[in-house]
């Protein structure tokens, strides 16, 4: 099926087509990846702390709107190290393995 722009659709099962699709290299892929799994240990690590948004933006030294938009998952404009920030913040450890 074909898009207005003369392009393809494609319908992705998972992360891995979805890369294919995008024709992102290995490394662009993998960084997509560290950057989802990111997102959700700083949700987590947003929602278990207790402490409010601005709270937070104070602790982390990130803005108050860049907190609420890893709290709410919206973190495609975020970079990974914003997210490092706040998830330090909290008081969670991040513990980095190379496999």
């Amino acid at each position: 099926m074909a898009n207005k722009r003369g392009g393809k659709f494609g319908t992705a099962r998972g992360r891995k087509e979805l890369a294919s699709i995008l024709g992102l290299t290995r490394a662009e892929s993998n960084m997509m990846d560290l950057k989802i799994k990111l997102s959700k240990i700083a949700q987590k690590a947003i929602e278990d702390s207790g402490l409010t948004l601005a709270e937070m933006a104070e602790e982390s030294g990130v803005s108050r709107s860049k907190v609420s938009a890893i709290k709410n998952g919206a973190t495609a404009s975020i970079s990974m190290d914003l997210m490092v920030r706040v998830i330090l913040s909290t008081g969670t450890k991040i513990k980095v393995a190379v496999s």
